[in-house]
């Protein structure tokens, strides 16, 4: 979502997200924190669906 220089901002508002990092990298957003840097582009949409199925299986019952 979005590039290098847009991207944080834009990743403001969506709980999960990936911006470019540079040529074929990306980083890893959850909300506006940045929790991983420099994925290469390929692993890119399987790390991000790492991440939300982690959050999924330590939220509390009542939050699914």
């Amino acid at each position: 979502m979005g590039c290098i220089v847009n991207g944080p901002g834009e990743m403001a508002d969506a709980d999960y997200g990936y911006v470019g990092a540079g040529r074929g990298k990306i980083s890893l957003y959850k909300q506006k924190v940045c929790v991983e840097k420099n994925i290469p582009e390929e692993q890119a949409v399987e790390k991000l669906l790492e991440l939300i199925r982690a959050d999924e299986t330590t939220k509390p019952a009542s939050e699914h």
